[in-house]
Parts: C-alpha cells; sequence; structure tokens
C-alpha cells in the first residue's frame, strides 16, 4: 500500500481538471480506482501475475474514460485461478492478456461485480487464451456481458475446451435489456468440436428472453474454425444485428435460434467443403437475411447453408416457433450443397413457414439440380427474381437460369485478410518450447514399460523388441504426449500383463496425450496375490483435451471382471478420432470396446469418428461394441462410426443382451459383418436411432444369432444371409473367413 500511496504523490497530476496517470501493480489497480476519475490512466506494470479475484469499480464519463491499461500491450499474463469483475461507467480494459489459467467461478471476465453492472465500458486489445478447468464438463464462459451500452473489440478468444459459451449476452433483468453492447472486430479462434449442446461461441439471451428486445450489434468479428457445436452464433432474443463478420471453416451456423426481428446482413460465410460447415438458420418471425455470401458450405439439416425451420403448433418459446414474415434477398450461394426449406420436419415440427420472401438471390452449384430442398411445403414463401446456375435447367416460378459471370462470382478475402484488424494485433498462438527430433526407446522383457513411457518426448516411439515376450506392468503407462508404442516386427506379439497392488489401467490416456499402438497382446489374467488390470487401453478419470487413439494389429484376452473393458473412454473425455483395425477381442467378461460413459441423455458422447474394422470377437460376455450417446439433443452432428468386416463368435448370449448396443450414432454404417452364435438372448445389433440419422446396415451375415432391432425399422438398407461361417482357423482364434466359403465370396468377415 506505500508503493500506491508513493505512485499516487509522486506520478499524478496536481492540476484541478488534469487527467492523472497511475502507475501499479496489478493487484493496486482497485485502490487506484478508488482515486481515479473521468479521463484517467491506471498503467499496470508488466509481468506475470497469478491467483487474482480482480473487482474493478469505477467512473469515467462520456468523452473521457476511465482507462485501465498494460505498460506493454500484452505484457501483463494473468493465469492460474484468475479472474476479472468490473462495474460502474465508462471504463476502458485494455491490452491484458489471461492465458493458461482458470476461472475460480463464473467467467473469466464479467461486466458486474457484485449487484453492480457495468455501463458505457469497453474490454478491448485484450486475450483469453486457453482458460480451462481441469475437467471439460466443467462450465463456464470466457466473457459474460451485463449492463447497457458496453463494447468487446479487437479481443482474441483462443484455446477453449470446456462446457460453455464462449461470450454471452445476458438479459436477464431489465438493466441488461435493450443493451445496445456492440460486439466487433474480435477473433475467436479454433474452437474443435465438444460433444454436445452449450459449446456456442457467441449467445445473445436465452429461450425465456426471446421477446425481450437485446438490440447488440454483433459486426466485422473473425469466427474460425469454431467448431463447438452447431450453433456458432446463438441468438435467442429480438432486435440484433448481426453483419459483416467473416466465418471461417466453421462447423456450425449463425442460428436465430428464439426472439424476432434480427437483421442478418452482409456476412461471409467460407466452408471450402470441410464437414458440417454451415450458414443461416432461421426460427421465429419478422427476421431479415439480405446481402450474405456463402460458399463452399456442405453441412446439411441443421447445418445447411440455409435451413428454414418447421415449427411446432402452439409453441412454448424455448421449442421452435413459427417461421413467418421474414425477408432472405441478395444472398450469394456458391457450390452449397444444402438450402432447405422446412428444415426439422418430424412429428412434433409440423407447422411450414409462412409468409417467407426469397427473392434476387443467386444459387450457383453445377452438382445441383434444384435450387433448394423443400422438406415440407412451400406455398408459403414468395420467390422472385432469384438466379440459378445448376447441373440442369431451373423450371420452378421466381427463379431465372443465368451463365455465372464474374461479377457474380464473390471475391473473398485471404486468410490474412480475413484476420487484419480483428483481434489483438499481437496475438501468436502459444507454441511452447520446440520440440526435440523423435527418439525411439528400445525395452526388452522384464524391462520398466510404464517408467519408459513417462520418459518418452512428443512423437517418440517405444519398440518392444521382443517377440512373445512379457513385459508386467504394475502401474498404468501414462500418455501425455503423441506416442507410438509397437512390437518389433513380424512374430508373436509382445504380451503386456497386469501385475500391480491395486487395480489400474495398463495404458492411460490423459491430457495431452495421442496413442498409435501396434502388435502388441494384452492379458487381463490375474496374477496370484496381484489385482486385476480395469482396461487394456482407457482414458483418464479428468481431462480437457481431445485425443486420438489408433489401435492396429492388437490382441486383448481373458478381462475377467464384468466392469473392467479392453478399451474404454471415461466421462467427460472425448476423442476426435479412434481407429481400431485387425485386432482380436476374445474372452472378456466386460465390454470390449465401450464409449457409453456419457449416461446423462442430453446428446454428450465420448467419441466424434470411430472406425472399427476387420476385428474379431470371441466369448464376450458384455458387450463387444457399446456406444452411447442419449437423448434428443440436435446440437451436434456425431458421433460417426464405421464398423466393416468384423468377426462376432460366441458373443453376449444373455437375455437382453445386444453384440452392438448403439444408441445414437448420427451417421453409422455397419457393413460386411457376421454373427455367429452371438445375441442368442436378444439382439445382434440394438439401434435407438432417430429418423433423421443417417443408418445404414448392409451385407452382413446373422447365424443362429439375434435380430436387429430398430426403433425406425429402416436401418436395414443392404442383404442380409443367414450362412454358417467357416474360420480359417479358430482353435488359434483366426476367425476370418476361409478362402472361397461363401461368406469369403460374399467378403462378409473377411479382410480388405
Amino acid at each position: 500500500m506505500l508503493k500506491l500511496l508513493w505512485s499516487l504523490l509522486a506520478v499524478a497530476a496536481v492540476l484541478p481538471g488534469v487527467a492523472k496517470e497511475y502507475r501499479v501493480s496489478l493487484p493496486e489497480v482497485a485502490a487506484a480506482l478508488r482515486q481515479a476519475g473521468p479521463g484517467d490512466r491506471i498503467v499496470v506494470e508488466d509481468g506475470d501475475y497469478r491467483d487474482l479475484e480482480l473487482k474493478w469499480r469505477g467512473r469515467g464519463a462520456a468523452g473521457a474514460p476511465l482507462r485501465i491499461e498494460t505498460a506493454t500491450p500484452g505484457g501483463v499474463k494473468i493465469g492460474g485461478s484468475s479472474s476479472l469483475r468490473l462495474a460502474g461507467q465508462w471504463l476502458e480494459i485494455a491490452g491484458f492478456d489471461f492465458r493458461g489459467g482458470t476461472a475460480p467461478k463464473g467467467a473469466v471476465v464479467e461486466f458486474r461485480c457484485g449487484q453492480e453492472v457495468a455501463d458505457d465500458c469497453r474490454l478491448t486489445d485484450c486475450v483469453i487464451d486457453g482458460y480451462n478447468p481441469v475437467r471439460r464438463d466443467m462450465a463456464y464462459s470466457y466473457v459474460i456481458l451485463y449492463g447497457r451500452r458496453n463494447r468487446v473489440d479487437h479481443c482474441t478468444f483462443s484455446g477453449k475446451l470446456n462446457l460453455g459459451v464462449t461470450l454471452i449476452v445476458m438479459l436477464n433483468e431489465e438493466r441488461s435489456q435493450q443493451n445496445f453492447h456492440r460486439i466487433d472486430h474480435n477473433h475467436f479462434a479454433p474452437r474443435p468440436v465438444y460433444g454436445s449442446n452449450g459449446a456456442e461461441t457467441i449467445r445473445v439471451g436465452t429461450s425465456q428472453q426471446a421477446y425481450r428486445s437485446s438490440n447488440t450489434l454483433i459486426e466485422e468479428n473473425l469466427f474460425e474454425r469454431c467448431d463447438g457445436e452447431v450453433e456458432v452464433v446463438s441468438i435467442k432474443s429480438s432486435d440484433n444485428i448481426i453483419r459483416r463478420n467473416i466465418f471461417f471453416e466453421s462447423q456450425g451456423v449463425l442460428a436465430l435460434r428464439h426472439g424476432d426481428r434480427n437483421l442478418v446482413e452482409e456476412n461471409i460465410f467460407i466452408g471450402n467443403g470441410v464437414r458440417n460447415t454451415g450458414g443461416i438458420r432461421i426460427v421465429n418471425a419478422g427476421h431479415r437475411v439480405v446481402r450474405n455470401t456463402l460458399v463452399g458450405i456442405v453441412g446439411g439439416r441443421f447445418f445447411s447453408a440455409l435451413a428454414v425451420m418447421n415449427a411446432v403448433p402452439n409453441s412454448l418459446p424455448n421449442r421452435y416457433c413459427l417461421v413467418e414474415d421474414v425477408e432472405i434477398a441478395d444472398n450469394t450461394f456458391v457450390d452449397c450443397s444444402n438450402i432447405e426449406f422446412g428444415t426439422g420436419k418430424d412429428l412434433e415440427r409440423t407447422l411450414a413457414p409462412e409468409r417467407v420472401t426469397f427473392e434476387r438471390n443467386t444459387i450457383v452449384n453445377k452438382a445441383l439440380t434444384e435450387p433448394f430442398i423443400a422438406v415440407d411445403r412451400t406455398d408459403g414463401f414468395a420467390f422472385r427474381d432469384n438466379k440459378t446456375a445448376l447441373g440442369r435447367k431451373c423450371t420452378l416460378a421466381g427463379f431465372k437460369n443465368v451463365v455465372p459471370m464474374l461479377p457474380v462470382l464473390p471475391s473473398l478475402p485471404s486468410e490474412a485478410e480475413m484476420r487484419a484488424g480483428r483481434g489483438a494485433a499481437r496475438y501468436r498462438p502459444q507454441c511452447g518450447t520446440q520440440t526435440p527430433a523423435p527418439r525411439t526407446h528400445v525395452l526388452r522383457s522384464g524391462d520398466d514399460l510404464p517408467a519408459a513411457v513417462e520418459r518418452a518426448g512428443a512423437g517418440d516411439t517405444v519398440v518392444l523388441a521382443d517377440a512373445g515376450g512379457d513385459y508386467p506392468v504394475s502401474r498404468a503407462m501414462t500418455v501425455r504426449v503423441p506416442l507410438t508404442i509397437r512390437a518389433a516386427g513380424e512374430g508373436a506379439r509382445p504380451v503386456v500383463r497386469f501385475v500391480g497392488d491395486k487395480a489400474d489401467n495398463m495404458v492411460t490416456i490423459a491430457d495431452g496425450g495421442e496413442l498409435r499402438i501396434e502388435g502388441i497382446a494384452f492379458s487381463g489374467v490375474l496374477e496370484p496375490g496381484k489385482a486385476l488390470a480395469k482396461a487394456g487401453i482407457s482414458t483418464a478419470e479428468s481431462m480437457i483435451r481431445p485425443y486420438d487413439l489408433f489401435v492396429d494389429n492388437c490382441e486383448f484376452a481373458d478381462f475377467g471382471e464384468g466392469g473392467f473393458f479392453a478399451i474404454k473412454g471415461t466421462q467427460s473425455t472425448f476423442a476426435g478420432r479412434v481407429e481400431i483395425r485387425n485386432s482380436l477381442f476374445r474372452n472378456l467378461s466386460g465390454d470390449a470396446i465401450h464409449y457409453a460413459a456419457e449416461r446423462d441423455d442430453k446428446g454428450r458422447y465420448n467419441a466424434d469418428d470411430m472406425l472399427i474394422e476387420n476385428c474379431s470377437f470371441y466369448r464376450i460376455l458384455g458387450l463387444p461394441i457399446n456406444i452411447y450417446r442419449g437423448g434428443s439433443d440436435e446440437s451436434t452432428a456425431g458421433p460417426y462410426l464405421f464398423v466393416r468386416r468384423c468377426n462376432f463368435e460366441e458373443c453376449c448370449n444373455k437375455e437382453r443382451g445386444s453384440v452392438m448396443r448403439l444408441v445414437g450414432p448420427q451417421v453409422l454404417a455397419v457393413e460386411g459383418c457376421n454373427f455367429s452364435d452371438s445375441g442368442r438372448g436378444g439382439c445382434s445389433i440394438r439401434l435407438d436411432e432417430a429418423t433423421w440419422e443417417k443408418v445404414s446396415i448392409a451385407d452382413c451375415n446373422l447365424w443362429n444369432s439375434g435380430r436387429i432391432l430398430s426403433m425406425t425399422g429402416n436401418a436395414v438398407k443392404g442383404p442380409l444371409c443367414e450362412l454358417e461361417p467357416a474360420y480359417v482357423d479358430p482353435d488359434n482364434f483366426d476367425f476370418t473367413q476361409r478362402p472361397g466359403s461363401p461368406l469369403a465370396e460374399k467378403q462378409i468377415g473377411t479382410k480388405k
């Protein structure tokens, strides 16, 4: 405090009416604010500050804000368990970096302090990067706006991995409504697929405030690969303006989800053919969608380039209200796969849009034969003066065929141009230290395998050199970096077995870890006097980062406890990709492949892309494949699951059991699989699918096996057969089909 008083006396100007400057450390800002007034500057000394719950209250004036800035832009780095609360009027916060920390409670930055909100305040040239908790299901936001006429501009928001909207505009009380906030020139940097609802980048209001006017302006921002969920920007209030933003390769849409009279104009959506890239989705009334440009958007349904939704009759505000009195005009769609009218039509959403004007739009796509997809009737649309250049001549009223000349096609900005003037200009992603060249660690039988894995660096390879060798582990091999573990070459698989005193996994993938494992046998046989292995390969109990897993030519055998699984994803962990190929699972009491830990039925799931190919499953008491995404939430596009040419012999024959339990994969293909003496007490495949999910079962064999149970009855898309399999060498667990046998001729259960 003495240092602060000295600063106030020595540095502050003494003439009345002259702006003062205070130079302080970060913890001293709150005290300086009690002295400072309109037009003053509080300059914070550069440094790394940690574990601070900053509470700043102050008063500036119109034309003379009270400014709190860093001595050097980006020179003040705030980490640890830290947050900022600001309140008052005409405060301007500039140049601060929040990096690599976590919010102790609430958001990282909130425009309120206690019960006092902020009005006419500004957050500018700031960075929030990698501010995550230890678990991805712990929810909070980066920024929450309360009060009125606040501005967030030229900031960069990056590295958000946990549940929660990146930036929220709250309308939960009258003093935060009619707010006229401005969110402009920010860079919302890449955010990976989260795997459930609640991962929007911006949300304005909630369904409970749908008919309250927010008057928020969102303009000139860059949304770069913001993939968290289907709604990149979620508008849940009325009278907002979203204009001149760029959505670059973002797997989601600008959603007019609740509320009326919103204006969407002059935005650019660039998909570049990336899966699930989307455009604009429309619900409710009175909107204007004009002069937007959409190029290479390939998402469908809720992720479409343009989706005009069907409604629920007499809907509550939080469901789907009627689309009516909407203007869609002067927009350009180039190489976009889906323009949908009546999106979401089902037994509940039965009301088609009414009084929608669709005029002077340009649709260019030689891969299309029609300008739009009519999911429901379109007599509520007025089509006028639209231009098309499609794969064939359009004969619909209100559309005319044109040759797309250069003036028709948009000139798109480069990535450098997109970033220019958006976000904190100084921002560079944290790259960390330079990664050493990958090394190879060769281990012999009896070597300490967990210790070798812990020593390994990113990109290293751990080689088990002894074919058929014995590699006991007393604790889990914890993988914290991208790593390969493989056998040295051909011959019998090296055997990893558990000899710990306390139950543990054999391999645990922890934060930062990615694993490629090849040619290893995991034995769950109980060592006398020791504990059982909980899993062959599992994720850690608490993770924030997505991971990838690749398993090839491995064996998982003799796990003798029902709750212990060969490969599993634990609750609140998320894989971007899992590939399991050419592997054998045998004599297991629990599940073989278990990605079914999210049981709250809120649409959450544990892996986005999964491929299980050329694998054999023998004598599995649990579920050979167990994938779960419960509930009816439509905010995500996954999981994507492909099961190809797998053999199931004597698997899960108990009452009400199933060989595959597949709840909620939104894209599913089961092809060329053989079920023999499996699922007899229940099902070979138990599906729980929605009518709109892309589900296909084809070219499978069911010999003395359970049925296929489907919610829709439309899952089987190709022929099924009932032929007795002829395996190459079942005594030695080779369950591929014998060459020349009927199933081999049909390429069922046969490797490619």
